[in-house]
């Protein structure tokens, strides 16, 4: 079989899309697949898949461009998928110096160069971000093909690399990974969840108002608010924990985060689950991952009005959209589904019929496997 290896420079190994998606569909396929990561110090073997990993902490770009530069010399893939516009540089490379058969596809799941410079400010801010486009032109062109995790990201490449061809794979859950857990919800007993990255952009705060104000105001309630994930800044940890240490009647459950096979174990006693992300340019033109696997294991859930969800799916008949910075919208939400409990088994059953017949990976690994199938023999 052809080899396969994905590049990550920014992505953690075991990423979902990365591993979970990518890497075990391929492997299981029979591609024999390699994972070469810069953001840990790894040496991984997992029935077809294998993992090289190692630490960009003290590489500047040049370096650590050629560390990928030689461990693709060393592998001699077929297929280089890469993850990032910086692993196409060394991917080009190698195709120019080594294996001039192989083909690059350039998989696009965010807003570059924005997510890169979005922490900074003034000058610095517009030059980089100026440089990176640049960087995204050059990758997307360099490219053989072009994998785009959702509509919307699309257009900015049909206008910057208008002549390569482009594939939508989405984002989609594993379904196997995902069990269906309808909410427990007895009239007494709330749970409210919020899962992922923990930071103030993703409106945790505005969560933890809303299930505080409960938790005052509804003294015939035992609510509970459950966190699952961790936070990246530690600055914004700290402030949190300060906020929570007297919540009253609220009980708050931090919980860390575990691996994509068993992510729905946590979610058992979960009845509403929620994202009051902030509509900045990022997350107002992003499809979010975690909509999907809430529906998944059938939970209802509370998310910002953003226009990828008003565009893409009708969310109605599955949860409920709300402006995230309406603290009193969102505590209306919530009390719309105490006073209608039978909706939330409802919404949950029907998000989990829809992820079932279409939006799910075993859908979408149908077109991964077909495209490199196709390209391996164009």
């Amino acid at each position: 079989m052809k080899k396969i290896a994905i590049l990550t420079s920014g992505h953690p190994p075991f990423d979902d899309r990365i591993y979970w998606k990518f890497g075990r569909s391929l492997s299981d396929a029979g591609y024999p697949v390699t994972i070469i990561c810069s953001t840990q110090q790894l040496n991984f073997q997992n029935d077809n898949v294998s993992i090289i990993g190692f630490s960009d902490k003290n590489l500047d770009k040049r370096n650590k461009i050629y560390k990928f530069y030689d461990l693709l010399k060393t592998i001699s893939p077929d297929i280089i998928i890469c993850a990032e516009p910086l692993s196409v540089i060394p991917s080009a490379r190698y195709k120019r110096n080594n294996r001039r058969h192989c083909k690059i596809i350039l998989d696009i799941t965010e807003w570059y160069p924005e997510n890169v410079t979005q922490k900074l400010k003034g000058v610095k801010k517009f030059v980089n971000y100026i440089l990176l486009f640049l960087l995204n032109i050059a990758a997307a062109n360099l490219a053989d093909h072009l994998i785009i995790g959702e509509i919307s990201k699309r257009r900015r490449y049909d206008i910057i690399a208008p002549f390569k061809s482009k594939t939508i794979i989405g984002y989609f859950p594993v379904l196997r990974y995902f069990s269906y857990q309808p909410p427990k919800f007895d009239g007494k007993n709330l749970t409210l969840c919020y899962a992922g990255v923990l930071n103030f952009k993703r409106g945790i705060i505005t969560l933890l108002e809303a299930a505080k104000h409960l938790a005052d105001n509804h003294k015939e309630l035992n609510v509970k608010l459950k966190l699952i994930g961790k936070f990246n800044e530690a600055e914004e940890e700290k402030i949190f924990l300060n906020v929570i240490q007297d919540m009253g009647q609220l009980e708050i459950k931090m919980v860390n985060w575990t691996g994509y096979d068993q992510i729905s174990d946590n979610f058992s006693d979960v009845d509403i689950c929620f994202d009051l992300r902030e509509r900045d340019f990022i997350y107002n033109n992003s499809l979010p991952i975690k909509i999907f696997e809430y529906m998944a294991m059938g939970k209802p859930f509370i998310f910002s009005d953003i226009k990828p969800l008003r565009k893409e799916i009708d969310c109605s008949g599955f949860g409920l959209l709300v402006n995230p910075d309406n603290l009193r919208e969102v505590i209306l939400a919530i009390e719309f589904y105490l006073i209608n409990p039978q909706l939330m088994i409802e919404h949950g059953r029907n998000g989990r019929k829809v992820v079932e017949e279409k939006l799910n990976w075993e859908t979408e690994s149908k077109k991964l496997l077909s495209l490199i199938e196709s390209i391996l023999t164009s």
